[in-house]
């Protein structure tokens, strides 16, 4: 029993130095394997060569150079392959743990965040909501406005239907005694234009006469005159006999 505890003591010790052990690496994407030395002959054609721990160069993925451990030779490339899928599962399974880790811790801020953004698209609504209110209020004002004011304006125009029709009465009443006014003016006017044709015609008449008369009453004085000459020449014809 204490021999087999030697033995496994023995080989944690001597895997521990192993993986202690300074170890050789290309540093490059398409470099796989670590090497004992730097002199390997896979290192020749690399231009970045660096040293790293056996455990560090495992972690990276990294196989022993079959040249340089020729003990490991054994292991195929398969099983390399297999051991790396392997690392590359638990490496992504844990960064999948960080991530819904962390997707959970952002969960309530973004929880926060959606009921500001819901709060503000509520708030954007009741804005954009408000002047559709103010409208229907402003129009239902109006409409009631304009249904106070409807038959006060139908009374107008009531109104001014009867003042019409009243004005029309009046003047249709007036009409005949207008009709009548006018027929006895211009009776009146033919009248008076006949009196002045009448009176035009008396005075030329009268004139007329008196025309006559001063005419019949110079012939008569020419002839009285004729008369006189005529016995004066008689006298004289006497007187000279």
């Amino acid at each position: 029993m204490k021999k087999y505890i030697f033995i496994l003591v023995a080989a944690l010790t001597m895997s521990l130095t192993a993986n202690a052990q300074k170890v050789y690496i290309a540093k490059s994407s398409s470099a796989i394997a670590y090497h004992k030395s730097k002199d390997c002959s896979y290192l020749r054609n690399s231009t970045n060569v660096g040293s790293v721990t056996t455990t560090e160069a495992k972690n990276m993925g990294r196989h022993a150079c079959v040249r340089c451990y020729p003990e490991l030779a054994e292991k195929t490339k398969a099983d390399i392959a297999k051991e790396n899928a392997a690392k590359k599962k638990v490496t992504k399974k844990a960064t999948t743990t960080k991530k819904v880790a962390k997707k959970e811790a952002e969960e309530p801020a973004k929880k926060v965040v959606r009921k500001t953004s819901t709060k503000k698209a509520a708030a954007k609504k009741t804005t954009e909501e408000k002047p559709v209110v103010k409208k229907t209020t402003k129009k239902a004002t109006t409409a009631k406005k304009a249904a106070e004011e409807k038959p006060a304006t139908k009374k107008a125009t009531t109104k001014k239907t009867t003042t019409k029709k009243v004005a029309t009465k009046k003047a249709a009443e007036e009409k005949p005694a207008a009709k009548k006014t006018t027929a006895k003016k211009t009776t009146k006017k033919a009248t008076a234009t006949k009196k002045a044709a009448e009176e035009k015609t008396a005075a030329k008449k009268t004139t007329a006469k008196k025309t006559t008369a001063k005419k019949t009453t110079a012939k008569k004085t020419t002839a009285k005159k004729t008369t006189a000459k005529k016995t004066t020449t008689k006298k004289t014809t006497k007187k000279a006999e």
